[in-house]
């Protein structure tokens, strides 16, 4: 039986936060740790380098490391496309894609755990990418969700749930409804929230050094 390749899976272990920040990536380590040959690590490795999520060290590669700026600065052109997405979703979504949607939405009201309903709403993100029927714009915004998600881990774990449920639900209403312009809107006004609370948690940190 054919292995699956690796990238796809070394990629999610590092974006899901399986690797410590400061721990360096050795293909020796990870051919063990993995079960296959040095090639296809060294072949993963290249790939996430690519991406910009690692980097080369002295011995191996270390995780990127990002700055609150680049956090930000990330989250202005999300943004900017992801309203663009969700405009495109109200036009050009399924009846599947929309049914789909209201089942991770549904699943993210009803979990009673934060892990998975975190796990949900950002799969109805990428869902949403997808519905755009714009493959450039759903491959941009899935490379600065990897980036963001690797800069900026403590956002994984704020206290926003019941908020970014109520704000899914309103783009999901305008993608019903078909109507672009509410659409985009209502996910300006969602990422908009979302870059207020990051700004106060760095602005903590650096300022009064309170942990997040």
């Amino acid at each position: 039986m054919e292995r699956a390749p690796l990238y796809p899976h070394l990629r999610a272990d590092l974006l899901a936060g399986r690797f410590a920040r400061d721990e360096l990536l050795l293909e020796g380590r990870l051919a063990e740790q993995y079960g296959v040959s040095r090639t296809p690590v060294r072949e993963a490795l290249s790939r996430l380098e690519q991406e910009g999520l690692i980097v080369r060290a002295v011995r191996g590669f270390s995780i990127r490391s990002g700055t609150p700026e680049d956090v930000i600065e990330i989250y202005d052109v999300r943004s900017v496309l992801e309203q663009a997405a969700a405009a495109a979703a109200a036009i050009g979504r399924t009846e599947l894609q929309l049914a789909e949607l209201s089942q991770l939405q549904h699943e993210a009201e009803t979990s009673t755990d934060a892990s998975v309903a975190r796990a949900r709403n950002s799969a109805w993100h990428e869902l949403l990418w997808t519905a755009s029927q714009n493959a450039t714009l759903e491959s941009t915004l899935r490379g600065l969700l990897a980036r963001l998600r690797i800069f900026d881990r403590e956002s994984e774990h704020r206290d926003d749930l019941a908020e970014t449920i109520v704000e899914h639900a309103a783009v999901l209403d305008a993608l019903r409804r078909r109507d672009a312009d509410a659409a985009s809107a209502a996910m300006a006004d969602h990422l908009a929230r979302t870059k207020r609370e990051r700004l106060a948690a760095f602005a903590r940190r650096r300022v009064v050094g309170t942990p997040e």
